[in-house]
């Protein structure tokens, strides 16, 4: 709760501070323009207008336009951001298109100003946002998807569409919202985009937390999974559950459903970490991880290359870039995760 008031305090403050430096550098630009009657009441009603068009622009190009490749969303990104204030300042100020633009260009300055903000406090500070690419942590968060219908319950199941570069052993299984495993039946081969989440940066990680870290081999890849093991702890799977220093866990309300399987089925690899033979010994700043799903998920359990200095199947924890709170996009899957 604590981190969603703190995330609700900060994007209403940037948004008052947004729109001051906006509101002030149209001002400018109308002045530079040499546009007649302009009063700060005008000057804030623009401003006020601007930013619901630009989002409502956004949401309705998310929603009926299909996954487009990042280049042409970043694209028509750049084409709302300037269309939609332009066409605002023309209506309000009835002034031609070119006025329109001339008056609009110093607001860049208020745009400059808000991503030096985010970029240098609000990125390394306080919060992040990352949209999921893949489904080791379906059902909990779902990357590029196709959905189905699970045959044990009748709820929504996700898989990974195919992809004939880089198959994955079973790729043809599915997890539906309460973790059955199945095969896929009557697959909707739609590609749905992946959740777009929050990460907070100032929290500390506990256990059953879904945390986004460095990859331990490939310290420039982030992945993300859900914290079981903590520091000093001895962690091994058996019978469907996470075992530490020989208790059985019990997982959250959330995860009722769950089972994590002590190796990956089909994964040609040298034997897993993390079973009854072969349990890991976690260090004072070591983790633990594994994926929601199970069966599709390289994490602790695979791993045969860490950070140096580090056992292979551990997250050091200077290698944990913050914990997931939120997930916010798309809206029917909003969601607080902690």
């Amino acid at each position: 709760m604590f981190s969603t008031i703190l995330l609700a305090a900060v994007f209403l403050g940037l948004i008052g501070v947004s729109f001051g430096l906006w509101a002030g550098f149209l001002r400018m630009g109308l002045r530079w323009a040499k546009v007649p009657g302009v009063t700060t009441r005008r000057v804030l009603l623009a401003t006020a207008i601007v930013a619901p068009l630009e989002i409502a622009a956004t949401v309705l190009l998310k929603r009926f336009v299909p996954v487009l490749p990042l280049v042409q969303e970043v694209l028509i990104g750049l084409a709302v951001s300037i269309i939609v204030p332009c066409a605002v300042i023309c209506a309000f100020f009835r002034i031609r298109p070119l006025r329109g633009l001339q008056a609009w260009l110093p607001t860049l300055l208020a745009s400059v100003t808000m991503l030096v903000v985010l970029f240098f406090v609000v990125r390394p500070f306080l919060f992040e946002t990352f949209v999921v690419p893949k489904n080791a942590m379906a059902p909990t968060l779902l990357g590029r998807h196709w959905k189905g219908t699970c045959p044990e319950c009748g709820q929504s199941s996700f898989r990974s569409p195919i992809d004939d570069r880089n198959r994955w052993p079973d790729e043809s299984l599915m997890i539906c919202e309460k973790f059955h495993v199945s095969e896929g039946a009557d697959v909707d081969k739609t590609v749905h985009s992946g959740d777009s989440i929050i990460v907070t940066k100032f929290l500390m990680p506990r256990r059953w937390d879904l945390a986004v870290f460095k990859l331990p081999s490939e310290p420039n890849v982030l992945y993300v999974k859900r914290l079981v093991g903590l520091p000093g702890e001895t962690i091994h799977i058996q019978d469907g559950f996470v075992w530490v220093d020989g208790v059985r866990l019990t997982p959250p309300e959330s995860l009722e459903g769950i089972e994590y399987l002590p190796a990956v089925p089909d994964w040609y690899m040298p034997e897993p970490w993390g079973t009854v033979d072969r349990p890991a010994l976690l260090g004072e700043d070591e983790y633990f991880v594994l994926g929601d799903f199970s069966v599709n998920s390289a994490d602790s359990r695979v791993w045969q290359v860490g950070a140096p200095a580090h056992n292979p199947y551990a997250v050091p924890e200077s290698y944990i870039q913050g914990v997931v709170t939120h997930t916010y996009w798309p809206l029917n899957r909003w969601r607080i995760h902690r």
